[in-house]
């Protein structure tokens, strides 16, 4: 796995991990490294994943739990899904009942995700500052040469 792909996963499990509200610590960082390593591993197969349901971590590969971390301290009612590259809020029910991945999105998770709410402030901060005061600028300049002429 290239450096790129391993960034991508190592950050991919952080913001699941964050989507969880799991609290920094020893625990959370052996889980988050094992993790990583599991879905960049070069055993990794393209349906492993990891999904949290019920204070639980399950590692699924081959649709089998192959490894779990109890996490009680989380208390999250939504079933979060990633594979290392990608995060999803799912179906439990179903995933439970049938083993089908009904991806329901990732609404309420981008806040989840390290510098994002700062990026999202900045951008809007830097588009009202711009976008405003060029405006504002041919608005007044515009003014003056109209008084001007008249």
């Amino acid at each position: 796995m290239s450096t790129p792909e391993l960034e991508r996963t190592a950050y991919t499990v952080e913001c699941f991990l964050n989507a969880l509200r799991l609290n920094d610590g020893p625990e959370r960082t052996a889980t988050e490294e094992w993790l990583v390593r599991w879905l960049a591993g070069k055993s990794h197969r393209q349906d492993d994943c990891v999904i949290y349901s019920k204070s639980m971590i399950d590692c699924y590969s081959g649709g089998k739990a192959v490894k779990s971390f109890a996490v009680p301290e989380v208390t999250q009612h939504r079933t979060l899904w990633c594979d290392g590259s990608k995060l999803s809020v799912i179906d439990g029910a179903e995933f439970l009942s049938t083993g089908k991945l009904v991806m329901l999105g990732t609404s309420g998770l981008i806040l989840t995700l390290p510098g994002t709410a700062t990026a999202s402030v900045s951008a809007r901060k830097k588009q009202n500052d711009g976008g405003g005061n060029s405006n504002n600028n041919n608005n007044n300049n515009n003014n003056n040469n109209n008084n001007n002429n008249g």
